[in-house]
């Protein structure tokens, strides 16, 4: 692995995430190596793509890079020809990615003493001591919140070792590079309610947090062939109304959590400063490692609500907007033409607000763009629920978000759904079965079986499998048996496990509720495949 450096890190400097290396990366060329923000900006036309090994910290990061690719830029906000003019250029002027950094020279410092970066240095005077009572009355606790609070796999306070034998009593520093990852994470997908000893303000004091403002959601992006590709299209159309105030919290003084809360007043102050949390890494004492941390509330209320330009948006039965939830076990592809079609036909989905700032893109650049889905699943409501994070990348399907291609969009909604169907008829199919065969008299009846859930288990990646193909041949026409014909595979296959007694009763379950799964398939195959089983039946 290639590791790139501006310069080394120092120990009275500590790590600065402007110029060290700490964000892993895969080159053009296929080679790996280490940067930091300024080197990905300077070699983004280089670098493939963001190899994060944490798919919310690149997503968080991401933001970042659009925020600071705008700022390089030397524009305050984009348009359609902005964009396009960026697109040709093929890179970004060094000479304004270095100046940029030189005026903010000083504050990337992770470990900074003075204004460490996405960081709250007051949090030391401002947080609350905890006086314990009953046995160990007298007893003041630290104010910070160790350092297993900000390890989103590690326990914290009395949480389960699910990932390691981590706890608070022999507590393990984080490395930087893997700090700055987890900071982000918080940042954008930090839990709510009570974050341990209560954060004082002249103004305000309690214990409570905001959700992350994407705890729980997925976050769609459309990605080139380079880093810079990606950041390029990836930058929002958000308009500025108050350049002053459209700042990142490295622009700018520390924020006031007394005075009114911060809206959004362009595209790189809704990218980067929407946090809800407040936290301040401890580094060990050549600010390398950090040791502990603070964690505690940003704003004492949550920021008033924006458009996430990354979001895919619903409408529930009242007219409200409300973004998508993350599902680690739903595949990217049954989404796919939610992101491309503006409002599909019967849908109260919207698609993300970035495919439409890039909708007329040209179509040489749009023919090698594809999305990228960013999900955490978790709770938004309480704290912990965190069920797992995935990054999914679709091929090369943005073309289809031009106006010219509004058919084929069509035609791909179409095959997604019948991709939908099979599965709907499939789960029904096997666990009527199972119903039949396996649940006891007076067992009742669950909403999904066992074999019903290895069913639909086998028959994704299947479908997903076969529906890129036939989107990359724009073969539509397939899509009215491929699908079918898989989940008879599937049907078969799970069918067979509880039918190979040759007990009649789970035969004759089997054979009746195969048609279930044929009736998706057109006439001639159906017809042909209800004789293949009567013949080995028969036989």
């Amino acid at each position: 692995m290639t590791t790139t450096r501006d310069d080394s890190p120092t120990a009275s400097r500590g790590v600065d995430v402007g110029v060290d290396p700490w964000v892993e990366v895969t080159m053009v060329d296929g080679s790996r190596a280490v940067y930091g923000l300024r080197g990905l900006l300077a070699d983004a036309h280089r670098i493939a793509s963001l190899a994060v090994a944490s798919p919310p910290a690149e997503c968080a990061l991401m933001r970042l890079l659009y925020a600071l690719g705008l700022r390089v830029s030397g524009l305050e906000e984009i348009s359609g020809p902005d964009r396009y003019e960026l697109l040709e250029q093929g890179r970004f002027d060094p000479d304004l990615v270095e100046g940029y950094f030189a005026r903010h020279e000083g504050r990337f410092g992770l470990f900074d003493p003075v204004r460490p970066w996405m960081q709250e240095p007051r949090l030391p005077s401002q947080m609350d001591t905890v006086v314990k009572s009953g046995r160990r009355a007298g007893q003041v606790d630290r104010r910070t919140s160790g350092i297993g609070k900000l390890v989103v796999s590690r326990a914290s306070a009395s949480s389960s070792a699910w990932f390691g034998a981590f706890h608070d009593g022999a507590p393990v520093p984080v490395p930087a590079a893997d700090a700055v990852l987890h900071l982000l994470t918080w940042l954008w997908w930090g839990q709510g309610g009570p974050q341990g000893p209560a954060r004082k303000t002249a103004g305000h004091s309690g214990r409570h947090a905001a959700v992350g403002p994407l705890r729980g959601l997925v976050s769609y992006h459309p990605t080139g062939r380079t880093l810079y590709e990606t950041i390029v299209m990836g930058i929002p159309d958000t308009e500025v109304t108050d350049a002053d105030r459209d700042v990142a919290p490295w622009e700018a003084g520390l924020p006031d959590p007394d005075g009114d809360l911060p809206g959004v007043a362009g595209p790189v102050s809704l990218l980067t400063g929407r946090a809800q949390h407040a936290l301040l890494l401890v580094p060990s004492e050549d600010r390398q490692v950090a040791e502990d941390v603070y964690v505690a509330w940003a704003w004492p209320s949550a920021l008033p609500p924006v458009m996430d330009p990354y979001l895919n948006w619903l409408e529930g039965t009242k007219g409200q907007q409300y973004a998508q939830r993350a599902k680690v076990d739903r595949a990217l592809f049954r989404d796919v033409d939610g992101l491309l079609v503006h409002r599909p036909p019967g849908s109260a989905r919207r698609r993300p607000l970035i495919m439409d700032a890039i909708h007329d893109a040209p179509v040489e650049v749009l023919d090698h763009v594809g999305v990228a889905a960013y999900g955490f699943e978790q709770d938004r409501e309480r704290a912990g629920g965190e069920r797992g994070w995935y990054r999914a990348v679709t091929p090369a399907v943005l073309r289809l978000i031009r106006d010219e291609e509004a058919a084929n969009a069509g035609r791909l909604a179409a095959v997604r759904e019948r991709v939908e169907l099979c599965a709907d008829r499939l789960g029904w199919a096997v666990d009527s079965v199972w119903q039949e065969t396996a649940v006891p008299a007076g067992g009742g009846r669950a909403d999904r079986s066992p074999l019903g859930e290895r069913a639909l288990a086998a028959y994704w990646p299947l479908a997903e499998s076969a529906f890129w193909l036939l989107v990359e041949r724009r073969d539509w026409e397939s899509a009215v048996t491929v699908f079918g014909q898989l989940a008879l595979g599937v049907y078969d296959q799970m069918t067979r496990e509880i039918a190979d007694g040759h007990d009649p009763r789970t035969v004759r379950a089997v054979v009746r509720h195969r048609g279930k799964v044929a009736s998706t398939l057109p006439r001639k195959d159906k017809a042909a495949t209800t004789a293949a089983v009567t013949d080995g039946e028969a036989g």
